[in-house]
């Protein structure tokens, strides 16, 4: 199974574990009915939820509504969510896919025929679970954080992320943070500084990390709303201007000592 997006590195070390877990646990299962899939936007649509299958090679992927989530490599399992008429992920196949498709009481018989495939199971379903929680709470951390309104980074908390989609404005009310590009230090914002309006106005993603040096109060506005106070409030402008300027000034600063 391979995650999509940026991870840390023990989550690669979970999906080796994963890998040796699913070998070992179907080592001594014996073959189900070879099958070739064809291209399909939803595999569940089209087979019922009482099979389960084993990848033995092809481009599956799991999908949320319309978004890409993860591909499914060999040895994987996929369907236990389904045949319990769980919310799953939608499987769609590219091209062509060759698997073993069988009975669900098949494999979970097999599973519980020895206490050794019980804990091998076990341990399974465990790291599969381990690997969709981390998924789901850095995913989660993506997406709700910047949020509008009031919000509050403890020192050393990313108040926004390179790469990331831009939709706020943001402003430091209390507090200082530092402003990094590919991990390298390149400036930093102070109390009462406008900030991440560029790839906001641009329609690009964010071009660096912002990120709390001591415990900051931070207010985002959504673009609209900052456009409003723009033309309601020239001052705005004057002071978004202003810090501009500083941040041009510090640039011009470290190229010349480059």
């Amino acid at each position: 199974m391979l995650l999509l997006g940026e991870r840390p590195q023990y989550v690669d070390q979970l999906t080796e574990r994963l890998k040796k877990l699913s070998s070992k646990l179907f080592e001594a299962l014996p073959p189900g009915q070879s099958v070739v899939l064809n291209r399909t936007s939803d595999l569940y649509a089209l087979e019922s939820s009482e099979s389960l299958f084993v990848v033995r090679s092809g481009n599956l992927s799991g999908h949320y509504d319309n978004r890409l989530c993860l591909y499914f490599e060999s040895d994987d399992l996929i369907g236990l969510s389904q045949c319990y008429q769980l919310p799953s992920l939608r499987i769609a196949i590219e091209d062509s896919a060759e698997v073993e498709q069988y009975d669900a009481d098949t494999i979970l018989r097999y599973v519980n025929e020895t206490k050794e495939r019980q804990a091998i199971w076990t341990s399974y379903l465990i790291t599969l679970m381990t690997l969709f929680q981390d998924a789901f709470g850095r995913n989660h951390q993506h997406i709700a954080q910047p949020q509008t309104g009031f919000l509050h980074f403890a020192a050393g908390q990313n108040i926004l992320n390179q790469g990331d989609e831009a939709h706020e404005v943001f402003t430091i009310l209390t507090g200082k943070a530092e402003v990094f590009v590919d991990d390298i230090r390149v400036g930093e914002v102070l109390t009462d500084e406008i900030f991440g309006a560029m790839a906001v106005f641009t329609d690009e993603k964010r071009s660096a990390t912002v990120r709390a040096e001591t415990n900051c109060t931070v207010l985002a506005v959504p673009r609209e709303d900052f456009i409003t106070l723009i033309q309601s409030h020239p001052q705005t402008t004057m002071t978004l201007i202003e810090n501009m300027a500083r941040s041009i000034k510090t640039l011009n600063s470290q190229l010349t000592q480059s």
